[in-house]
């Protein structure tokens, strides 16, 4: 009994692909396609392709369907063909099909030794093909692949179905065979949900489908209305038995076809029954079944012969009744295979549907990378344009300021030849002065050899002083106090002395600059520390800084460009590490006061407060000024001669 662990139908899908093994089990070919009979809905032959079995090569062959058996468990179909039959069969190749009509398929059916089923099906008392068919039929050539009698299920497998008015009803989703018989069960159509999304699956029988080739579509001749009425189903409950098959033909007002098949062969067997008695001479049949009734002489030579023809028949039935037998054991292993197939196609069912829904998340993704993608590429285009532009007018800046500084480097030329006309005046002057000023360098060489003695002697003292115990010194030079290491009271070192900012009204330190490097994370900034937060440790040429760390932590500091210049800005200061500012102390009062010149002068400057570097160089500027300004020529000729000589001593004591 058929059930969904033995099933009566098979997809075309499931059986495409299946192996095909001869009857001691070894491995011939695969099925590559499952050809329909346009005309009565039933599988004419498979297409199998052999591989390199028996020296086939890549050919493909038509085999009837009634050739292969089906181990349904074994996902196999079993080819009980001599050797010699495959070795000798006409195959064709893939890519050149031959024209496949009723003619073409009766030589491949003797070929192997089997009768057409459309000359079967007359035979057991099955209508014929009317004779307007059969001369349609029978006009068409070889060459005719426009009006074909058989297609492959792949081919028919996803074309459209419409109503007879053409409105779009659904598609072919599979076609559904019977596996007693080959004819195509029913076909499987979807109907209904959205772009192809909730779908409904429903069963219809083949003779409500009208092929349109040319459309590639099907004619459904079963109003919408009945379709959407019936009971569909759903992709795990498929239709598998006859039993369940009864019941949609006789929804749509169709007889099982199986019903009919039962039905011909008794209608077939009255109608010859009544030909026999019409006509003057019996069958063969008729006359051994007459001679088996009627009493004959013992003995006679027909007897005997009816006898040889009885035997006959008993051992033909014998071999029907074993050949059913095999058939029902077939049918059984053909049923449990039938399980294990549903669940492989339940398994690529989903495994489709996942990738049809991948496949369409991939396809949105790509959509919107692609217009990212072009989006990206506009905006490239406008920043690389604008980068241009850019360019282009700093590249026109700087050629104006080319231009600009070749017209001033021009007049610097100019002014240049007319000094240096003026230098060499000069310098014949200076020239002629040399020569007294050469008598007088030798007197000033044995003053300055006396100078270095004194100095040599000084020297030694304070070495001698130094020895005896190490003093500290009351002044420093400001060059000498820069880059000095600054520790804490525990001697860790914290940074160094990067300058020294004095105070322009009293010559005071007002504070010292200070970089911290990579102490507390403050690398980059500079920051103003009171002078008196600092004490010297001369042996060690560091500063010691008495300040706690989370007061440094949250010090503010300073950049290279923006350093404090105000006493306003510098209280600020003060005040947060503790300190009193010194110009509210009234140390000030005891320092000269600046006469109304000095003042005007100082006002005129951007700040009140200088590194000590810019105050000896402005004091030595002011110095050289008004000594040019009193000093005779003489006494600027002696003057030049004595740095010179004593740049030249320093020169040789550090080298």
């Amino acid at each position: 009994m058929a059930d969904r662990n033995n099933p009566d139908f098979l997809s075309a899908s499931t059986l495409k692909g299946d192996k095909v093994v001869n009857a001691a089990g070894d491995d011939l070919g695969k099925i590559e396609e499952l050809m329909i009979d346009l005309r009565d809905g039933r599988l004419a032959f498979a297409v199998l392709s052999f591989g390199g079995f028996l020296g086939l090569g890549n050919k493909l062959f038509a085999i009837p369907w009634q050739a292969l058996k089906l181990k349904l468990h074994d996902h196999a179909l079993v080819l009980d063909v001599p050797k010699e039959t495959l070795e000798k069969a006409e195959g064709f190749d893939k890519d050149k099909w031959p024209v496949t009509s009723h003619e073409w398929l009766s030589t491949v059916y003797n070929y192997y030794g089997y009768q057409p089923y459309w000359q079967t099906g007359a035979a057991a008392g099955m209508p014929e093909e009317i004779e307007s068919e059969r001369m349609t039929r029978a006009g068409r050539t070889s060459t005719d692949r426009e009006n074909p009698d058989f297609l492959s299920a792949s081919t028919l497998k996803g074309n459209k179905v419409v109503s007879s008015t053409g409105e779009n009803i659904g598609k072919v989703e599979e076609f559904m065979i019977d596996l007693q018989n080959g004819k195509v069960g029913y076909v499987v159509v979807s109907h209904g949900g959205i772009l192809g999304i909730g779908n409904k699956l429903f069963a219809v029988p083949w003779q409500a489908l009208t092929l349109r080739v040319h459309e590639h579509a099907f004619a459904l001749n079963i109003p919408k209305e009945t379709l959407e009425k019936s009971e569909g189903f759903d992709k795990d409950n498929w239709p598998l038995t006859r039993e369940e098959l009864s019941r949609t033909y006789s929804y749509y007002g169709y007889e099982p076809y199986w019903q009919a098949e039962m039905a011909a062969p008794a209608a077939g067997a009255a109608a010859a029954a009544g030909v026999a008695a019409a006509m003057p001479t019996e069958t063969e049949s008729e006359r051994v079944s007459r001679m088996e009734r009627e009493p004959t002489p013992v003995g006679t030579e027909e007897e005997r012969a009816a006898q040889q023809e009885r035997e006959r028949l008993e051992e033909l039935r014998r071999a029907q009744e074993e050949k059913i037998s095999q058939l029902e054991k077939q049918r059984m292993e053909a049923e449990k295979q039938a399980e294990a197939e549903r669940d492989r196609l339940k398994r690529l069912e989903a495994e489709r549907i996942e990738a049809e829904r991948q496949a369409q998340a991939e396809r949105q993704r790509l959509a919107e990378l692609e217009k990212e993608l072009q989006e990206a590429r506009r905006q490239e285009e406008r920043e690389k344009i604008s980068r241009l532009e850019e360019e282009l007018r700093s590249v026109q800046t700087q050629e104006e300021t080319h231009r600009e500084r070749l017209t001033q480097l021009e007049r610097e030329c100019a002014e240049a030849r007319k000094q240096a006309e003026i230098e060499r005046q000069r310098l014949v002057e200076l020239e002629r002065e040399r020569a007294e000023v050469e008598k007088q360098a030798e007197a000033e060489r044995e003053r300055l050899t006396q100078f270095e003695r004194e100095r040599a002697e000084a020297e030694t003292m304070v070495q001698a002083r130094g020895t005896e115990g190490k003093v500290t010194p009351d002044f420093l030079s400001a060059s000498t106090i820069k880059t000095d290491r600054v520790i804490n009271p525990a001697g860790e070192d914290l940074g160094r002395i990067e300058e020294l900012m004095i105070d322009l009204d009293n010559g005071r330190v007002a504070y010292a600059v200070m970089s911290f490097g990579g102490f507390l994370g403050m690398a980059d900034k500079l920051f103003a520390i009171p002078w008196e937060a600092l004490s010297l440790r001369p042996r060690e040429h560091a500063f010691v800084l008495n300040i706690s760390r989370d007061v440094l932590e949250r010090a503010e500091g300073f950049d290279k460009d923006n350093w404090p210049l105000t006493r306003e800005e510098l209280s600020r200061t003060y005040t947060y590490y503790g300190y009193q500012p010194y110009w509210q102390r009234g140390v000030t009062a005891e320092v000269s006061r600046e006469t109304e010149p000095q003042r005007a002068a100082r006002t005129e400057r951007t700040g009140t407060l200088e590194t000590a570097e810019e105050v000896m160089a402005r004091q030595e500027k002011e110095r050289i000024e008004r000594m040019e300004e009193t000093e005779t020529d003489e006494e600027r000729r002696q003057r030049l001669e004595r740095e010179k000589e004593i740049a030249a001593r320093r020169e040789r004591k550090y080298h």
